[in-house]
């Protein structure tokens, strides 16, 4: 009988031996599996915060184009001849605030994105058979090329977008302007 109950001791002990090694893996796959989804919603918030600076960035840009759009070839002129930059921020509150974005200007209702356009002129080509005389000069019908700077940031995540275009408006340039 004393043999009995020392097989039957070293039975219960294996079962426990196995019974810890088992939780010991179970515990190990589900560190591991815990591991991997904070990974995976690190990489999302990531991706989600990129997207958004990509989407900024776009939205200066349809800004940059709107107030393009918006001008005559005169204030168009006017306002970029030379070395000028047309500078607009966009905010959720005033979509096209002219001048650089200040601090607490932001895009979104979190405060997290700014974002804003840079305009310039970058030369002209006149249009073929467009120049028109009067008494008191002459002007031309020209395409203005503007290059635009669309950028955008998100300084909890420290990421920026940049996007660059380039595009034409039509309009008159005064005879006495053109080199």
């Amino acid at each position: 009988m004393n043999i009995q109950v020392t097989t039957r001791h070293r039975q219960e002990g294996a079962a426990l031996v196995i019974a810890l090694l088992i939780l010991v893996v179970v515990s190990l796959l589900g560190v591991s599996a815990m591991k991997t989804s904070v990974f995976s919603a690190k990489v999302a918030t990531g991706t989600q915060a990129d997207a958004m600076t990509f989407e900024a960035a776009e939205t200066s840009l349809s800004v940059a184009y709107q107030e393009l759009n918006d001008m005559s070839g005169e204030a168009l002129y006017a306002n970029l001849a030379g070395q000028k930059m047309l500078t607009m921020c966009v905010t959720e509150k005033d979509t096209s605030k002219e001048g650089p974005c200040k601090k607490g200007d932001v895009l979104d209702s979190r405060g997290l994105i700014a974002a804003e356009s840079s305009s310039r002129l970058n030369g002209y080509e006149p249009v073929p058979g467009a120049e028109l005389g009067t008494t008191a000069g002459s002007v031309i019908y020209v395409d203005y090329k503007v290059a635009m700077l669309g950028e955008s940031t998100m300084a909890s995540f420290n990421l920026d977008n940049h996007h660059f275009q380039e595009a034409l408006k039509r309009g008159l340039k005064p005879g006495s302007e053109i080199e």
